[in-house]
């Protein structure tokens, strides 16, 4: 036994009970969060309109993520961490300056090359289409693009609170975007008189700015709900712009080689979206909608595992204590793959019910269904993949080793964007998708190949037993679901729900039923650790 055994396993329950809390509150925010995709699609559709607005909305997230926000996930908590343990206060307020000035420079920039983004976007579409496409792209990106600035301080805020172990208000907080989202574009049909075009957005500065701004009233709420929360958990920041002390420096020191993954990861979005936008007129909203069904098993429940235990990760590596790093390395592994597995197996299978059931109405047609559902299969096909090789790429940070991460992710990015160019002539959207699942599939096993040459094997505790007991079920469960939309044929909206609804019921009671006719130890743990949130009113800290 370790020396800091008793302190593993006194937090052990401290640190589920978190990842469940962040659970409840992300479930809330991806439940939102679907609703908002619903409110989009009945607005906009999957028409030229929707791409424009798709390709403007989804460039504010992406600048933050490949510029800085790469570099802030990767490092901020295991810094603040360290800092917060020497009772370093101008440490954390030279590092909360320095992030917040960074931020307004990248935001500055990025609003004033919206033009030159969207013109990359649009490389591989006829001069015309992509000059119609850019006449709504552009303005709306000038309006998007402060959402950068808000992102950041997001990220931010919600480090300082992680660093203290609060977890519940940055949990909540996206709650907030997805309800001025939804509203939005509630409103917008009626606002317009009806389905709205590109051209009537474009020349009505009413709608424009609703669109524009309110889009991004939703981010600024989601960041400025945190403040409170940083007040009541003692944090009380100053302005210290020193950009010599050591906790900026060991910042700049980490993110030297993330500065290489996030541009590789930039290089290999701008060309994956603009090959996805070549495919036809709707590519881009499909894809956008498909990816965010996709994030909402991860989001709910991966992120959440995430974000609890890269404290615990890093302060273990800290420490020296590999088999303990080891051992909550495997447990985080074990419960983000308890829930992804299944989601996998129920995107595969019931894409096109799941798809038409939930969007397709108003601007939303049966084409958008088919043309949502086919990149949802693919996406869904990386998704265990996905999300096993960015939960080991915490492990890596949690030694402050981000070189491997970029060197790894390298990989990734080349056999993706490889995969792609070849797939998409003959697949088209198919091809693009399919070879984010190959790539990934493939780097996630490279991934915890290395980190076990790091940290020792990392299958631990029962790993890969139980990994295997989880695959047997998820495919279990996808032979029930084949099995009762084969019952029902489809043939409209009412096959849909049907299938949607009976068939995720019997594939859900059929994964449940053979993890506990096997036996499953973290079905188990999930039980247990229900009954005891109940009991205990200090959820929200680790003890």
């Amino acid at each position: 036994m370790s020396d800091h055994e008793p302190d593993r396993v006194r937090s052990s329950g401290g640190l589920l009970r978190s990842s469940v809390l962040v659970a409840a509150g992300t479930g809330l925010s991806r439940v939102t969060g679907l609703l908002r995709i619903m409110a989009i699609a009945y607005a906009l559709g999957t028409r030229v309109l929707a791409d424009a607005y798709n390709l403007a909305n989804t460039t504010p997230n992406v600048v933050y993520d490949l510029v800085l926000g790469g570099i802030l996930a990767a490092t901020l908590v295991p810094v603040i961490v360290d800092r917060n343990e020497h009772d370093d206060r101008s440490g954390v307020d030279a590092l909360a300056t320095v992030v917040t000035i960074a931020l307004v420079a990248v935001t500055v920039l990025a609003t004033a090359a919206s033009p030159l983004i969207i013109r990359l976007y649009t490389l591989d579409l006829p001069a015309e289409e992509a000059q119609r496409q850019a006449s709504l792209a552009v303005p709306l990106l000038v309006m998007f693009m402060p959402q950068v600035l808000f992102y950041g301080l997001t990220t931010l805020w919600t480090a300082l609170l992680n660093a203290r172990r609060s977890f519940a208000v940055p949990a909540f907080a996206p709650v907030l975007n997805n309800v001025v989202v939804i509203a939005l574009f509630l409103a917008l049909p009626r606002l317009a008189g009806g389905k709205p075009t590109l051209e009537q957005v474009r020349d009505d500065p009413g709608l424009l700015v609703l669109v524009g701004i309110g889009t991004t009233a939703g981010i600024v709420a989601m960041t400025l709900v945190l403040w409170p929360a940083m007040r009541r958990a003692g944090i009380r920041l100053r302005w210290n712009p020193d950009w010599r002390n050591p906790a900026v420096s060991t910042v700049a020191r980490l993110s030297g080689w993330t500065l290489g993954y996030v541009a590789a990861n930039q290089v290999v979005f701008f060309a994956v979206l603009t090959l996805a936008n070549g495919t036809g007129e709707g590519a881009v909203s499909a894809y956008t909608y498909a990816w965010l069904f996709v994030q909402l098993p991860y989001g709910l429940f991966t992120v959440s595992i995430m974000t609890t235990f890269t404290p615990e990760l890093a302060t273990h590596a800290s420490r020296g204590d590999l088999p303990a790093f080891r051992s909550r390395f495997a447990q985080g592994l074990r419960l983000g793959l308890l829930v992804i597995l299944p989601a996998a197996a129920a995107y595969l299978v019931l894409a096109t019910p799941i798809v038409g059931f939930l969007l397709q109405r108003g601007s939303f047609t049966e084409a958008s269904t088919e043309l949502t559902a086919s990149a949802l299969v693919w996406f869904a096909a990386g998704l265990p993949g996905f999300a096993v090789f960015l939960y080991t790429m915490r492990g890596f940070y949690a030694f402050r080793d981000t070189r491997t991460p970029f060197l790894l992710n390298l990989g990734e990015n080349v056999l993706q964007v490889g995969l792609a160019v070849v797939l998409v002539r003959t697949f088209g959207l198919p091809g693009v998708i399919s070879a984010f699942a190959l790539a990934y599939s493939a780097a996630a096993v490279a991934a915890l190949a290395v980190l076990a040459r790091r940290a020792g094997p990392v299958g631990v505790d029962g790993l890969w037993a139980a990994v295997v007991r989880q695959g047997v079920a998820a495919a279990a469960m996808a032979a029930a679901m084949v099995a009762v939309i084969r019952v029902v044929t489809p043939g409209g909206s009412g096959e849909y729900v049907t299938q949607a609804l009976v068939g995720g019921a019997a594939g859900g009671l059929t994964y449940l039923g053979v993890l506990a006719l096997v036996r499953s130890d973290d079905l188990r743990a999930l039980r247990a650790l229900g009954a005891r949130i109940g009991t205990r009113p200090d959820s929200t800290t680790m003890p």
